[in-house]
């Protein structure tokens, strides 16, 4: 077998994308002549019985395949650069409606007139127009009290607060290595939470409330979770190098 046959079937199925097949295909193959030139130079060995012996001594396709496979990171350095394009993307979207969208400048328009109006009224405990610092206390009043709002307004503050840190939850592992971590993930999704809490009272964009944090934080958790079973599944599916089965991968 020539080393460029070798090196073919060692990365045909590696989960990566082409670009990192063809740059650890270059890198192998440099390594595997280096090694059967030195084969020639120094034994005497012929080409053919130098391109053998090199083989030989880097092991079947099978065995050096699945430890390639096994020490790869879920996503190659290829596709980890469109990957952290829509973490930006993703931090820029959540900004905007988190702080910047005209909603919360009009929100915001009515909070300071509200303020300015009980101040003029001598009423100035009136000013905060809602805060909540007891946790579950706006989802009980959802459960109990759920004829007085919209299907659109629960949906809205309970599965949009949610959802809205799932990618944070996946991403953040997805990309960097000290971030696999559970307790990384909740201390992260609680310290950006109360960020926005921060920011928006700060700023009268929105009112503090503790069942966002818990929500917020549920949804970065929930995105940990399908970022582990991600790479439960590709991990399994890369203990199946060698057989006749393609990877499945995230890349």
């Amino acid at each position: 077998m020539k080393l460029e046959e070798y090196v073919d079937q060692v990365v045909r199925d590696l989960p990566c994308s082409r670009k990192e097949k063809q740059d650890m295909k270059d890198e192998l193959l440099d390594h595997l002549t280096s090694m059967q030139q030195e084969l020639i130079e120094e034994a005497g060995h012929t080409e053919r019985d130098a391109a053998s012996l090199t083989i030989q001594r880097f092991g079947p396709v099978d065995i050096l395949k699945r430890q390639l496979a096994m020490s790869m990171p879920l996503i190659d350095k290829y596709v980890r650069k469109w990957v952290l394009g829509l973490f930006g993307l993703y931090v820029a979207v959540s900004c905007y409606l988190l702080l910047l969208s005209p909603d919360r400048w009009h929100r915001r328009a009515f909070t300071l007139d509200w303020k300015a109006r009980m101040l003029q009224y001598g009423a100035a405990e009136y000013t905060h127009i809602f805060q909540n610092t007891l946790p579950m206390r706006t989802l009980f009043d959802y459960v109990l009290h759920f004829e007085h709002y919209s299907v659109y307004t629960i949906a809205y503050n309970l599965l949009g607060n949610i959802a809205l840190f799932v990618p944070l939850g996946l991403l953040l592992p997805l990309l960097f290595l000290s971030f696999q971590s559970i307790h990384r993930v909740f201390f992260t999704a609680l310290f950006a939470s109360l960020g926005v809490e921060f920011l928006q009272s700060l700023f009268a964009l929105g009112s503090f409330d503790v069942d966002d944090l818990l929500l917020n934080v549920l949804g970065g958790l929930c995105g940990y979770g399908l970022f582990r079973a991600g790479a439960a599944f590709v991990y399994k599916q890369r203990g199946k190098a060698g057989t006749d089965k393609p990877f499945s991968t995230f890349s």
